[in-house]
């Protein structure tokens, strides 16, 4: 059987956990060699560097404070002394929490938009800048469903995700003339160490699917878009979210 990413050099932010952990597996079972991330002083970065080294013995690992643009500028320069290429970038990982917007304080908004927003802008500009030199590339961006759709106390995070799609519109844009795509994937409600039980059961009367989702197809949409498959696909954001967006509004508000 082929495997797609042979030898591609592929990052995956946040791959120590949850949907980014199961891409960086995913992509390291078709032959990738992956730069797993995560913050520092995390065991399930250790755990998950692990696991995927046994698959693909050229990966590495490295910890990277997102909200620091001089840390995302050190692991580039990792990268290019490990590898001096780099050829898929998955920006997945994310920081989001529960506040009211009359509470909501400045460093609250800035926190949110460093590690959501900003920190994809420089990852991909200083990741294209590589893929230029090389001859293209693949960048998909994980979105979310509240990139277009309102929830109660996600003012910051809703925000910054809805910036996160016109980052990708126009770098996908500006990036075609190198070769580069650039899309994004709207996750809806995923079974993460995020969503507990409880949690997962109240989404059950929103989504038509009548489930939540799992990483595994949250990967394996990240997975075509950042193949030989998708080269003619740019500039999109691909919803998976079991339908729950037909009726969000109107069936659950609370979510």
């Amino acid at each position: 059987m082929k495997r797609r990413f042979e030898n591609k050099v592929i990052l995956v932010t946040g791959s120590s956990c949850g949907i980014g952990r199961t891409t960086a597996k995913r992509f390291a079972e078709e032959g990738g060699k992956i730069i797993v991330h995560g913050p520092e002083d995390s065991s399930d970065l250790l755990d998950a560097f692990t696991e995927i080294k046994e698959i693909s013995p050229g990966s590495i690992k490295v910890a990277c404070e997102l909200s620091d643009s001089n840390s995302i500028r050190q692991m580039f320069e990792l990268i290019q002394s490990e590898f001096a290429r780099v050829d898929i970038v998955v920006n997945n990982a994310a920081a989001q929490n529960s506040i009211s917007f009359l509470e909501l304080t400045e460093e609250d908004w800035d926190y949110v938009m460093a590690v959501n927003l900003k920190a994809p802008f420089l990852i991909c500009q200083l990741a294209a800048l590589m893929m230029k030199d090389q001859g293209g590339g693949k960048i998909v961006n994980i979105g979310s469903v509240h990139e277009y759709q309102t929830k109660r106390h996600f003012i910051h995070y809703s925000t910054a995700k809805g910036g996160l799609v016109m980052l990708t519109k126009n770098m996908a844009l500006e990036l075609a003339d190198y070769n580069i795509q650039v899309n994004q994937v709207a996750p809806g409600a995923i079974a993460t160490q995020l969503t507990d039980e409880k949690r997962q059961n109240q989404f059950l009367t929103a989504v038509p699917a009548q489930r939540v989702g799992t990483t595994d197809e949250i990967a394996s949409m990240v997975l075509f878009l950042a193949s030989s498959e998708a080269d003619y696909i740019t500039g999109v954001s691909m919803t998976v979210d079991g339908g729950l967006t037909l009726g969000f509004c109107a069936s659950r508000p609370d979510l």
